[in-house]
């Protein structure tokens, strides 16, 4: 039996994420570890840009730092290497959620590039009518993202998938090969890590017999064929969109040919 890939999950949120419930914690995950063969789990709540407005009183940083007081009230007794990270966004036209400046707070980053059709007030002024358009800024998009510099490991989440896009098979199966190789060249060069991510069993992705995407494993193996690493994330917003999640993450990683040598060094 192949040892299992999928033993790190760099992508979850808690209620300090807007989009999560209330009734989200650090522990709320921690039961489940065992289950799904994590040994490290890493907290990554959306930040934005510093010159936003705060929430209850405190700027977004001093928001999102709450999360690591969490991580050290239980880190020693719950069984779990806790690593704390942010979900940096990328904005078009905007500077980056997280400042360089401020990544010292954090053990890592994941850049956030394609939640175009989440905030529509930002980008309402760009014309996104077609799959072609949408597609165009969702690889510059990609590309902008690599070129974002920290002085903390950076990877990329779901990257080249438009969340919430009415053409999200569209806009993805028509990224070419030439594309590809260019956003993961381009990944590779600049060090940052590529999701193997769970949003496309969520949102209707066309799946295969084995439960798989088949557009989504050629990102991945094109990603590893321009020498990406990678790491694995659920994205998950509650334990329902945890638990037997790793699962599907460790067979596509599989089916696209990954191996325990292509992994992010905080993924291994």
């Amino acid at each position: 039996m192949s040892k299992q890939l999928c033993t790190a999950d760099l992508h979850i949120h808690t209620s300090l994420s807007f989009c999560a419930p209330r009734t989200t914690s650090v522990a709320s995950y921690l039961e489940h570890c065992g289950r799904e063969g994590i040994t490290r789990l890493g907290m990554t709540n959306h930040l934005y840009a510093a010159s936003k407005e705060g929430v209850q009183g405190m700027s977004y940083l001093d928001y999102s730092l709450q999360g690591k007081t969490e991580i050290e009230r239980i880190k020693d007794k719950c069984g779990v290497e806790m690593l704390f990270g942010c979900e940096s966004e990328i904005f078009w036209g905007e500077e980056a959620g997280l400042r360089p400046q401020d990544a010292k707070h954090f053990d890592y980053v994941l850049l956030a590039a394609s939640h175009i059709f989440n905030f529509m007030h930002i980008y309402n002024k760009m014309d996104l009518s077609t799959p072609e358009k949408v597609r165009h800024l969702v690889l510059e998009q990609f590309k902008r993202a690599c070129r974002t510099e920290y002085d903390i490991p950076s990877g990329i989440c779901h990257p080249l998938y438009p969340i919430c896009c009415p053409w999200e098979q569209e806009v993805v199966d028509g990224m070419s090969r030439e594309q590809l190789e260019e956003c993961f060249t381009l990944a590779a060069e600049k060090g940052k890590s590529v999701e193997i991510h769970a949003c496309l069993y969520r949102n209707g992705t066309q799946l295969d017999e084995e439960g798989l995407s088949p557009s989504y494993i050629r990102l991945l193996s094109v990603a590893k064929e321009c020498g990406c690493k990678f790491h694995f994330g659920s994205d998950a917003h509650a334990p329902d969109g945890f638990v037997g999640m790793h699962a599907k993450l460790e067979r596509a990683a599989q089916r696209a040919g990954i191996t325990e040598a292509d992994l992010w060094q905080l993924a291994r």
